[in-house]
């Protein structure tokens, strides 16, 4: 049996050789929270022992912490980008009660929790189909135009840290990586970065893994840079990034959050990082704040686009930050390219969301290795890689240019036109590229050609010609033959078949794709074989 005495001591022991514990580990509150939009009283996730406070017009922040310091509070980091500044509450007073008692400071407009963000991830399903995704996307079409080597463009990671030392991702990793204490918001560098868990790691490599080397795996954007901005610490996360037990394990805040927010606008539009898309694969139930949002608008501002995980609960709201206004929603769709069970849905998904794959996606993983992924949180890179990606073929277009650019081409899914489920789609990297390059969506392969006879019979129809829409039409035209798996069964230089292989040989009934290509375009159908 553990006495008083001995517990005591052993605790004194704990913080001798873990000096600064707090940092290492955020303790979390649960307070109330009361939504002016619903009329309803819930609870949120709060930093334990902080506030994010803006003081009044023509009271500086020395005169303001001189003023709070009688009453127990001290200024931890002022953000003067965002005009608010983040404070340690009085030692064993609560959030709601220190939010309280700000409220009635004659320095402060407002006083707001620190909230608290987490990785999002589900539970790690089977590995199933080896980057399925790129192809579900069109990816490999949209590597035809672009791979993202023209122009520079990054895509910072704010999360639990890359591993800096993968093969796929040491060589794509600009400027100093960074690392922002989960309770104050602290600044030092992490060079080269480190990894509390898997989860950065993983996401890192959807977005923007080292491509055509013959090895590994395909990033979205071949070229995009990466910038590391940890958010989380290293005593805190474990490799699953998982254990949620009462809240406590994994988790940074608002002002951890801000300040690699900051850390990331000093570097858009610099010749080193080029155009920076931050990745936040992160979050929390609840309305986004107004400090966070605050911080938001000065990025979207600067011109930085910000994507961030719609959330896992299968819940009918999205997770916050990914319903801040400026920050764009990702949720995730399945293998068959329905609504992944676990994405949340909302209303906001009509203005601001899309939808990716997020199930079994394989990626990179710590210690060099590579391992399948599932959840928003890496939906939301594979977005932020196309937007990279589109940004290299267009470093021109704006950030909201791009993103109507992502939107405007995405595949319409579940009901017709943007929905809560899907947003504006399930997003098309070759459609919005072409769209990117071009101004249209049309591009080889919308066009649909015609197969006569279909159902064709071999035994008593000796040819099927196929013929294509008359805008199409020259004289020079080859012809694939595919089968429904994608394998190819015979290449013609003319617009007939005999239904035989490359080798002479009969082929079985069933279904069977084509293209058809010609000197102005290329068009795509489907027939029927039957003998």
């Amino acid at each position: 049996m553990i006495t008083p005495r001995a517990a005591a001591s052993c605790l004194a022991f704990l913080l001798v050789i873990m000096p600064g514990a707090r940092a290492l580990a955020l303790k979390v509150e649960r307070i109330p929270h009361f939504s002016p939009a619903s009329g309803r009283t819930s609870t949120i996730n709060a930093a334990a022992g902080s506030a994010i406070v803006r003081f009044k017009t023509g009271v500086s922040s020395s005169a303001a912490a001189a003023a709070l310091a009688p009453a127990g509070f001290a200024v931890l980091k002022n953000y003067e980008r965002f005009n608010w500044s983040a404070l340690a509450l009085p030692e064993g007073l609560g959030v709601a009660a220190g939010l309280q008692l700000l409220g009635t400071s004659p320095v402060v407009e407002w006083a707001e929790p620190n909230r608290v963000y987490r990785p999002k991830k589900t539970s790690n399903d089977i590995y199933l189909a080896q980057q399925y995704a790129l192809s579900r996307v069109q990816a490999f079409g949209a590597w035809e135009y672009e791979t993202g080597f023209s122009s520079r463009a990054t895509v910072a990671v704010l999360d639990t840290g890359i591993d800096g030392s993968h093969p796929e991702l040491s060589g794509k990793l600009i400027g100093t990586s960074r690392k922002f204490d989960p309770f104050s918001g602290a600044a030092s560098d992490n060079q080269p970065p480190t990894a509390a868990c898997n989860h950065a790691t993983r996401a890192a490599g959807v977005a923007a893994a080292a491509s055509d080397n013959s090895a590994g795996v395909a990033g979205m954007s071949w070229g995009a840079k990466l910038l590391s901005l940890k958010v989380f610490a290293d005593t805190d996360c474990y490799d699953d990034c998982g254990d949620e037990a009462g809240y406590l394990s994994c988790s940074t805040s608002e002002t951890s959050i801000a300040a690699a927010v900051d850390d990331a606008i000093s570097l858009h539009d610099t010749a080193a990082a080029g155009k920076v898309i931050i990745n936040m694969s992160l979050g929390d139930s609840g309305t986004c704040s107004g400090p966070l949002q605050t911080a938001v608008n000065v990025a979207t501002t600067t011109g930085l686009m910000l994507f961030a995980a719609a959330g896992n609960s299968g819940a009918s709201f999205i997770d916050t930050p990914a319903n801040c206004e400026g920050v764009i929603a990702v949720g995730a769709t399945d293998l068959q390219d329905g609504q992944a069970s676990f994405s949340n849905s909302d209303t906001l998904m009509i203005t601001k969301g899309v939808a990716a794959p997020g199930v079994d996606l394989y990626t990179t993983n710590i210690n060099g290795g590579y391992a399948s992924a599932t959840g928003t949180s890496f939906s939301s890179p594979l977005t932020a890689g196309l937007a990279a990606l589109l940004w290299s073929a267009r470093p021109d277009k704006t950030g909201k240019e791009i993103w109507d650019v992502i939107k405007n081409s995405a595949d319409d899914l579940g009901s017709p036109g943007p929905d809560r489920d899907f947003g504006y789609g399930r997003i098309n990297a070759l459609k919005a590229m072409r769209l990117a390059v071009t101004g249209s969506t049309q591009f080889a392969g919308t066009n649909k050609a015609v197969a006569y006879p279909n159902p064709f019979r071999p035994g008593t129809q000796r040819l099927v010609t196929f013929t294509v829409p008359e805008e199409m039409s020259a004289p020079s035209v080859e012809v694939k033959i595919y089968t429904s798996e994608g394998e190819l069964v015979r290449k013609l230089t003319s617009s007939a078949w005999d239904g035989k292989n490359e080798a002479g040989a009969a082929v079985a009934s069933g279904v069977y794709l084509f293209r058809v290509k010609t000197d102005k375009d290329a068009a795509v159908g489907k027939m029927a074989l039957i003998r």
